[in-house]
């Protein structure tokens, strides 16, 4: 049976018999968007990191808390990385680092590779641009950097992030249309400020 190929829901009925290699598959498939996510949130490479195994570690061990009936995996998977995150943050042990504008695995290189079929210096601005937005992102409070993870990053719904969150849906509005002012702002400054 090739296991790429099934549901995610299918799958984590397999993780809940403990399945490991449906379990990797989860893994393999949600692992870069998971990560993405957290290290927007965060904005710390290690931490980001660390709750990637977190949030993993805590999928292996609530499986059977799973219910498809009540959403669909990805919804529950980012819940449980929301929660992880929000937790490690709530200890207020961490230092806010400014990402250097990649989003790569843990395991991939930060340094870019040139398009040798592009403009050097398209790539170039490219890559700076990205490097101005991912600073000022990570210069948002964390609630902010939630929504605009959310939002922005994994394409989702007002009304989906409210289900994720817990919080209400105009409430999370608000936060990404100050968040967005906030962006506006440090961008237009050229670099965003401390």
């Amino acid at each position: 049976m090739d296991l790429e190929a099934l549901a995610d829901e299918v799958l984590m009925t397999r993780v809940c018999a403990r399945d490991m290699e449906a379990f990797r598959v989860l893994y393999v498939r949600y692992e870069q968007r998971i990560f993405n996510f957290v290290l927007r949130y965060t904005g710390n490479r290690g931490l980001a990191e660390d709750l990637l195994q977190e949030t993993f570690w805590r999928v292996w061990q609530a499986a059977r808390t799973f219910n498809p009936a009540r959403g669909g995996f990805r919804s529950w998977l980012f819940k449980v990385a929301i929660n992880a995150t929000r937790s490690e943050l709530s200890l207020k042990r961490h230092v806010l680092e400014v990402p250097d504008g990649t989003t790569g695995s843990p395991r991939e290189s930060t340094v870019p590779v040139p398009d040798s079929a592009g403009d050097p210096s398209k790539h170039f601005e490219r890559n700076e641009t990205s490097m101005l937005v991912a600073k000022a992102v990570a210069r948002l409070s964390p609630q902010l950097r939630e929504v605009v993870a959310l939002r922005s990053l994994e394409g989702m719904k007002f009304h989906d992030i409210a289900l994720l969150t817990g919080e209400p849906a105009g409430t999370l509005r608000s936060r990404f249309h100050r968040a967005m002012i906030e962006l506006r702002r440090r961008l237009a400054q050229g670099e965003p400020q401390p």
